[in-house]
């Protein structure tokens, strides 16, 4: 499903402390997490796909590991950065579904 920047980035679990969409530059805050979370887009050379980076990734309790993605790319620079998004914000929702407590230690810098 095809979002807007504005849409994405109006995730509740979000807090913008900078943005800048034409460059594909964001800086976040994930739910009750200080630590400051840095997602870059940029597109391959040869291709309109458009490549994320996160400065950090998720390990929450009921992940086994960090996730880092298999498919840091996406068709679009909304579907890029939903899936940078998407990829921090479904374990933590999982994780307080689960019952824990968020603690920045979740973030583990990439």
């Amino acid at each position: 499903m095809l979002y807007t920047i504005n849409e994405i980035l109006s995730n509740p679990l979000l807090e913008v402390l900078d943005r800048h969409d034409d460059m594909g530059s964001f800086a976040i805050r994930l739910g009750e997490l200080q630590t400051i979370v840095c997602i870059e887009l940029g597109r391959y050379r040869r291709s309109d796909t458009t490549k994320f980076l996160t400065s950090h990734a998720i390990h929450t309790p009921v992940q086994i590991a960090p996730y880092h993605t298999s498919l840091p790319f996406g068709d679009t620079w909304e579907d890029a950065l939903d899936r940078a998004v998407s990829g921090l914000t479904t374990y933590y929702e999982d994780a307080i579904k689960a019952g824990h407590k968020p603690v920045d230690a979740w973030l583990v810098k990439n």
